[in-house]
């Protein structure tokens, strides 16, 4: 699933139209397992709405649900701990960075000391059988460390109990984009992490393919079939998609089920 960015009522129509969750939005995956690649939060209406939905299906699922940790997450835990701090752009504190990319003040409002012990355990990256799940399409993770789990603990240190530099140095390796079209760096983090292709979102296709959000009904596979971007774009309209993925399932293509909305 790709980037909600606060769209949580849309979220639960792709999972109810995937056979995922029921009309009480409970789960009824059975031996699903179901991935988010991160961004829950911010330019959509109910960012923390959807972080609790999200919760509340993995403990549903016994743990067949899962999420990774998008800038729009590090950028949401940087305001609650640093608001008023100087990032590296110059002039420009957390908040305003924030508020610049998307925040949504109500979400800061309704943000718990819960959402952020949950925010800082989201791993950055995840293996599916054979597929590297990532948030954003870069090779910056291998810059966090060079293993799934060393990524994670490095990453978990910073949310917890890095400094605002710390912070700031996570958000720009989390932020980049656009590196994966050179199949020597998809091989770069595919030799590190494992798999034998990548999954990542944070990337509209609407904006790649330079179309409507709308018409974006399908994942985006590119670098001779070693990437797919899943951003359906719902924040800006789109009608979003879940792919499905075989397990066990090697090399290119994901199918699509797209949602029942209407346009």
């Amino acid at each position: 699933m790709g980037d909600v960015h606060g769209c949580r009522d849309v979220l639960v129509e792709l999972l109810r139209d995937a056979g995922l969750v029921d009309r009480d939005e409970r789960w009824q995956g059975g031996d699903a397992r179901l991935w988010l690649v991160g961004d829950l939060t911010d330019r959509g209406p109910d960012g923390i709405g959807a972080i609790d939905l999200v919760r509340r299906l993995q403990d549903e699922s016994g743990g067949a649900v899962g999420c990774l940790l998008g800038n729009h997450e590090v950028l949401l835990l940087s305001v609650a701990r640093f608001a008023g701090e100087q990032t590296s752009i110059a002039g420009e504190s957390f908040h305003e960075l924030w508020r610049r990319n998307g925040g949504v003040e109500s979400d800061l409002r309704a943000l718990t000391p819960d959402h952020l012990a949950w925010i800082t355990e989201l791993p950055p990256l995840a293996r599916e059988g054979e597929t590297l799940l990532i948030h954003a399409d870069t090779t910056a993770y291998l810059d966090l460390g060079t293993s799934i789990d060393a990524v994670r603990r490095s990453t978990r240190t910073v949310l917890a109990q890095g400094s605002a530099e710390d912070v700031d140095d996570l958000l720009g390796a989390v932020s980049d984009r656009m590196r994966l079209d050179d199949p020597e760096a998809v091989r770069s983090l595919l030799d590190a992490y494992g798999g034998s292709r990548v999954v990542h979102g944070h990337t509209p296709i609407a904006a790649v393919l330079g179309v409507d959000p709308r018409d974006v009904t399908e994942p985006l596979s590119y670098c001779g079939g070693l990437v797919t971007n899943v951003d359906h774009c719902l924040f800006a309209g789109g009608r979003g998609f879940v792919a499905r993925l075989e397990r066990g399932e090697r090399g290119p293509g994901l199918e699509a089920r797209p949602s029942l909305r209407s346009s």
